[in-house]
């Protein structure tokens, strides 16, 4: 059996195209031996790891926030805001805008497997300590709460406090875990849901903007010198024009994106699965 690993990195809204990278895996009928995760990469993979389809967490997402037969817009009717607030806990004065305990419920809600021991493919997250500077791994205990701290964004989440340790977004130290899993498996493939630069640079950007285009920017130059070392076989990096951090509205809009770069991973995962079947029958002659 070749023996996939495979990493969902950061990106924010972007990172709903990490979906349709699955969804490439479903078509195939190919399931990742290993999977790892970075805040919204984390999200898709505990939800993919639990056993959900990549359709279904897509169709989800796609109910969540609207898409169908309604336009976004009416989001913002009296009854459709309240579906929204049951996501959303504003709190100023805990480091960030929002708790997240709702989006912590909904998530235990959601995923058939309540703790890492439940889920059908083994699963690492990426948070990074606060104090330490330095990534904190889950692979055991809340499911959750890993993926909580993992995208504690900081600014949007307030952070985490587990054992001693204040986690926040796992994309500060580790934006892309592609080499978590990789001494373990044949094939590594990493999916980089990576901002594009500002079309008209004569236009400032507004506050919020600068400051996480700044946090990307970093966490580029942090998977740059990751991919100087040790590249993986294959990065696919969906090209999502015109996203930022925070728009999930625009998910039918990502989706639509992501789809070259989807057909360009099953044609790049056949490839791949042919030349390691191909060893594994040499080294078998031998």
């Amino acid at each position: 059996m070749i023996r996939i690993n495979l990493a969902l990195g950061g990106g924010g809204a972007r990172g709903l195209a990490h979906i349709a990278m699955l969804e490439a895996f479903d078509e195939l009928g190919l399931k990742p031996h290993r999977l790892a995760g970075t805040s919204i990469g984390a999200v898709v993979a505990a939800l993919y790891a639990s056993g959900i389809p990549a359709a279904d967490i897509r169709a989800d997402v796609e109910r969540l926030i609207g898409l169908g037969p309604r336009r976004f817009k009416d989001m913002f009717g009296k009854d459709e805001l309240a579906h929204w607030f049951r996501f959303v806990d504003l709190e100023f004065r805990r480091g960030g805008l929002f708790r997240g305990k709702r989006f912590q419920a909904f998530l235990r809600h959601r995923m058939p497997a309540r703790d890492f021991a439940h889920l059908k493919i083994p699963l690492k997250i990426v948070a990074t300590d606060f104090h330490s500077w330095q990534p904190v791994v889950f692979d055991s205990g809340d499911l959750a709460l890993a993926v909580k701290a993992s995208m504690s964004v900081p600014g949007v989440f307030a952070p985490v406090r587990l054992d001693g340790h204040l986690l926040i977004d796992g994309g500060a130290v580790d934006p892309l875990p592609y080499d978590l899993w990789r001494d373990e498996c044949d094939i590594t493939i990493a999916i980089e849901a990576a901002p594009m630069r500002a079309r008209d640079p004569r236009k400032s950007p507004r506050m919020l903007d600068a400051v996480f285009t700044t946090i990307q920017i970093m966490q580029r130059s942090i998977v740059a010198e990751k991919m100087k070392r040790n590249p993986p076989d294959l990065l696919i990096r969906p090209k999502i024009a015109g996203v930022r951090l925070m728009d999930f509205h625009k998910a039918e809009h990502i989706f639509a994106e992501a789809e070259t770069e989807k057909q360009r991973l099953k044609c790049e995962l056949m490839r791949l699965m042919e030349s390691a079947g191909a060893r594994h029958h040499g080294h078998a002659a031998e």
